[in-house]
C-alpha cells in the first residue's frame, strides 16, 4: 500500500542531501581551488552536478579534478535517488487515487436508500456535516476535483462531476436513493438537477424524495412543477429565524437546541405509524406514547397530508400518518422501532 508521508519524506532527504553537495561543492571551489568567486563556485558545481558541463570557468589542478569526478558521482546519486522519490509520489499517488475512486464506486453502487446531496458550496458542507452526524448514507456530487479529493480524504463518498448530467446522477445511484437535495449556487442548475433526477426515476424510483434549494419565490415555483417534493429559500428561512432570535429568543434557543445535533438527547423526529401496528386505531390517549416512552407528540400529519397541530388526547392514529414527537433520542428510536413504517 502506498504510504505518501514516506515518499514525500523521500524526497524531502534528497533535497537535504542535493542543498548540501552544492554547499560543498561550491566552497571546494572557493577555498581549495582558489581564483572563484561563490557565483563562478556554485556555477561550477551545479554544471558539474548536474553533468551539463559547460565548460570549466578555471583550469582544474588533478586534485581539482578527482573532485569533479566525486561530485559527478555524488550528484547522480543523489538526482537519481531524489528523481526516483518525486516520481514514487507522483506514480503511486495516482495509483492510489485511481484504486481509491473504483473502490468508493464499487461502495456507492452497493447503497441503498441514501441520500444524493448536489453541490457542497455552503449549505451543502452543513447539510453532509449533520447527515454524518445522524449516521445517515449520502453520497456527494461535486464539479471542482479539489474539493472532490478533500471530501474522499474526510472519507466521504463522492462522485466527481456536474450534477446535471444523467451520467453523473446515475454514478451517485439516483435510482436507489431515499431522496436527492439540490443545494448548488445557481438556481437553473438546481432546476435542471431536479428535472432529469425526476424523469430517471419515474419509473425505477417514484417515490424518490426531492429538496432542492432557491433564491426566490419564482424560481421555487418552477422547481416544482419540475418534480421536486419540497423547495427550501436559504433567505426566507434565515430572515426568519433573525425575527426569532429578535423578538422571541428563548423560542428560538428551544428550538435550536431540539432541532440541532450537538450531542444533546433531546430532539425533533418523525414516526411514520405502520399499518396493523400497535398505534393503529388508536386515539393519543389509548396509546401512552407519553407513559411508555416520555415522548410527547406535537403535531400529526395525516394519511391524506393534513397537518395537525398540538393534536388533543381525542386525536386517532391511523395507518399512514407521521408523528412529529419531541423527546429523547433513545426512547425515540424505540418509538419508530417499534410502531414505525
Amino acid at each position: 500500500m502506498f504510504n505518501q508521508d514516506l515518499s514525500l519524506a523521500a524526497v524531502g532527504r534528497g533535497l537535504i542531501f542535493l542543498v548540501l553537495l552544492l554547499a560543498a561543492g561550491t566552497i571546494w571551489f572557493v577555498a581549495v581551488e582558489g581564483g572563484y568567486n561563490i557565483v563562478d563556485a556554485l556555477y561550477m558545481t551545479v554544471i558539474t552536478v548536474s553533468t551539463v558541463g559547460f565548460g570549466e570557468v578555471h583550469d582544474l589542478d588533478p586534485s581539482g579534478r578527482v573532485f569533479v569526478v566525486f561530485l559527478i558521482i555524488s550528484g547522480l546519486a543523489v538526482m537519481t535517488y531524489t528523481l526516483g522519490a518525486v516520481g514514487r509520489v507522483i506514480v503511486e499517488g495516482s495509483i492510489e487515487r485511481f484504486v481509491g475512486r473504483h473502490r468508493m464506486q464499487r461502495d456507492i453502487e452497493k447503497l441503498r436508500g441514501h441520500y444524493v446531496v448536489c453541490g457542497y458550496g455552503r449549505m451543502g458542507r452543513i447539510l453532509c456535516d449533520e447527515l454524518q452526524n445522524e449516521g445517515v448514507s449520502f453520497v456527494v456530487i461535486e464539479g471542482d476535483a479539489e474539493t472532490v479529493e478533500d471530501l474522499a480524504d474526510k472519507g466521504y463518498r463522492v462522485v466527481d462531476g456536474d450534477a446535471t448530467e444523467d451520467e453523473v446522477l446515475e454514478k451517485a445511484g439516483i435510482k436507489r436513493a431515499k431522496g436527492l437535495v439540490a443545494v448548488v449556487s445557481r438556481d437553473v442548475d438546481n432546476l435542471y438537477i431536479t428535472l432529469s433526477a425526476r424523469q430517471m426515476c419515474r419509473e425505477e424510483n417514484p417515490s424518490l424524495y426531492i429538496l432542492s434549494r432557491a433564491t426566490d419565490q419564482r424560481a421555487g415555483e418552477k422547481i416544482t412543477r419540475a418534480g421536486a417534493n419540497r423547495v427550501i429559500s436559504p433567505y426566507a428561512i434565515g430572515g426568519m429565524r433573525l425575527v426569532q432570535a429578535l423578538l422571541r429568543p428563548a423560542v428560538h434557543d428551544f428550538v435550536d437546541m431540539a432541532s440541532q445535533s450537538g450531542g444533546l438527547d433531546l430532539m425533533f423526529e418523525q414516526v411514520a405509524v405502520r399499518d396493523g401496528s400497535s398505534l393503529d386505531g388508536l386515539t393519543l390517549a389509548q396509546s401512552d406514547i407519553r407513559r411508555n416512552y416520555n415522548v410527547m407528540v406535537v403535531g400529526i400529519k395525516t394519511a391524506s397530508g393534513k397537518m395537525v397541530f398540538n393534536p388533543g388526547p381525542d386525536a386517532e392514529l391511523h395507518g399512514g400518518d407521521v408523528l412529529v414527537a419531541l423527546g429523547d433520542k433513545e426512547q425515540l428510536q424505540r418509538l419508530a422501532a417499534n410502531v414505525g413504517g
